[in-house]
């Protein structure tokens, strides 16, 4: 049985859900980050600009039409602090133009700020698509993560803090919080300013049977997507113990699971394969990856009823 993201009707979507503009810290006007995003082939983006008082807390739409193209009405939000007194970076996708901001008013401490569970809290109250951002950047830790409850994701790739200092993961503390039990999803985003060359590096590929922002957030909530840097997933199915995988053309293929349990195949050219799981944990999680000749990844969202 094909899981739910590769059987259900619709066409997968090319999105890019953490970028910047001249309202926060990004370089490029609005409808300039949009038409940069179309150029390359997106279906959709959301512009999530830093929400903080410097910035007057922007929830930030754009001026222009464009036809077959969706952006999804986000912000990066933030709040005082973590455990390495870092900020939070929390992003959220489908706000609404009466969201309150925090008492937030820039990027330094601010001791008085809520917590980082209430802004999570009032994001999902508000019916946002909710994920914790670029881990490895900002030290996030395990026990930063047991503060919030029912995030939809966090970034295991973030292509900014990739390039900029090489801290661009979030594998680690992705896979401490599943075998910890947590059910959470992953995604891959380009979290681009226009500074530097910090754009088209990382997405999601979201299966919804239109292109608009209510599908999309539909599509995003359940998990029905993948993430990417390059490969494709067509299709991974589960039947007697047996992961079919169909993918693009790729190098290797690694099935991953509880603790440091793991499957893989290595071979020139793979596009279909299929991997006997009942040697791993059972009644955990397993999610895939795919790598092609040039190191770039797919994964999954994990697959946790197998």
């Amino acid at each position: 049985m094909s899981l739910k993201a590769f059987k259900k009707k619709g066409r997968f979507y090319k999105g890019n859900i953490h970028t910047h503009s001249n309202l926060s810290d990004g370089r490029l006007l609005p409808d300039d980050v949009c038409e940069a995003y179309i150029k390359r082939g997106y279906d959709f983006i959301s512009i999530t600009d830093h929400f903080l008082g410097m910035f007057k807390y922007p929830l930030t739409r754009i001026k222009s039409n464009f036809k077959n193209f969706c952006t999804i009405l986000g912000a990066e939000l933030h709040t005082s602090k973590m455990k390495n007194g870092e900020l939070w970076h929390i992003l959220a996708l489908g706000l609404t133009e009466n969201f309150i901001p925090p008492e937030q008013p820039s990027f330094l401490i601010e001791n008085n700020s809520e917590s980082a569970q209430k802004l999570v809290s009032r994001s999902l109250d508000a019916g946002a698509f909710v994920s914790l951002t670029h881990p490895e950047w900002n030290g996030l830790t395990l026990e930063d993560t047991n503060e919030i409850k029912n995030a939809h994701a966090i970034e295991i790739y973030n292509h900014s803090s990739s390039i900029e200092c090489d801290r661009g993961y979030g594998l680690s503390i992705f896979e401490q919080m599943l075998n910890e039990g947590k059910r959470i999803n992953i995604i891959a985003t380009d979290d681009a300013h226009f500074q530097t060359n910090d754009a088209f590096g990382g997405w999601i590929m979201v299966k919804a049977e239109n292109n608009n922002s209510i599908d999309l957030l539909d599509a995003l909530k359940k998990g029905d997507y993948y993430s990417s840097q390059g490969p494709e997933i067509f299709d991974i199915s589960i039947n007697n113990k047996e992961l079919s995988i169909s993918c693009s053309t790729v190098s290797y293929v690694i099935v991953s699971g509880y603790g440091s349990s793991s499957l893989f195949k290595n071979k020139p050219d793979i596009c279909e394969t299929v991997f006997q799981i009942g040697s791993l944990p059972k009644n955990k999680w397993i999610r895939v990856t795919i790598v092609d000749k040039n190191g770039k990844k797919a994964w999954s969202n994990p697959i946790f009823d197998y």
